[in-house]
């Protein structure tokens, strides 16, 4: 009898997440994605729709609706560390005047928590919600640099996938870059997520010691690596003051 409701839940769990995936989709698109029968679909469509959790637009196509947002502002506000990270994030960004991030390993992928974003528009990849793999960009290279079970998953997988032509993608260039990041304290992203943007980034540690995420700062290129030993150690006493309090 249980069968029945898990499934209706894992197509609505797969439907939502498609959407945000790709953008509105026709139904046509859905069953096709989602490898439904159409008249399902619009069973499922007519069930999510009356929750608010997805809306039709004029062209009839589906697309994530306005309970979304509260769900996930919820989401948002119940992760300690987003509730400890927030003043030192505010401070950081009006230190620095660029995009600070704060991310977390989620399914073996480093996702942006939350973030406050930089005075100077600039061609960010990441956004909340959004991830990143986790050896590429200042947040996922600062989690790499420090937790080595991940290290060593993510060496086996190599070659890796390559963002830019800058982006670590062999074990030994990931297992060097580990070892610089200890040292140095903090990671160094150069154009290996987007072209013209760097990023630094430091890990989080609760009060336990145990690794829980990292923060970054993320920018245009010429306005973060001439900085880098300044944000560096802005970076590492925000981080101090996040971790005492997680």
């Amino acid at each position: 009898m249980a069968a029945k409701p898990i499934r209706v839940m894992a197509n609505s769990a797969d439907l939502l997440n498609a959407l945000a995936d790709r953008g509105p989709l026709s139904v046509v698109d859905i069953a096709d994605e989602l490898s439904m029968p159409r008249p399902s679909v619009y069973r499922l469509l007519d069930a999510l729709q009356h929750v608010g959790l997805i809306g039709l637009r004029d062209d009839g196509r589906a697309q994530l609706g306005t309970e979304i947002l509260h769900l996930a502002d919820a989401a948002v506000e119940g992760i300690p560390e987003v509730r400890a990270a927030r003043p030192a994030m505010a401070r950081l960004n009006e230190q620095t005047g660029q995009t600070v991030y704060l991310c977390a390993l989620r399914h073996q992928m480093v996702a942006c928590l939350d973030w406050v974003k930089g005075t100077k528009v600039t061609l960010l990849l990441l956004n909340p919600g959004g991830t990143l793999p986790p050896h590429a960009g200042a947040a996922s290279r600062a989690i790499l640099a420090w937790d080595e079970p991940l290290r060593w998953h993510v060496t086996s997988a190599a070659p890796l996938q390559k963002l830019t032509p800058h982006t670590l993608v062999t074990a030994h260039q990931i297992e060097a870059d580990a070892v610089l990041t200890r040292d140095r304290g903090f990671s160094i992203s150069d154009e290996d997520v987007t072209i013209g943007v760097a990023a630094l980034g430091v890990p989080l540690f609760d009060t336990r010691g145990e690794l829980r995420g990292a923060l970054s700062v993320a920018g245009l290129r010429d306005d973060i690596v001439p900085h880098q030993d300044e944000y560096g150690a802005l970076l590492k006493e925000a981080a101090a003051e996040i971790s005492a309090a997680i």
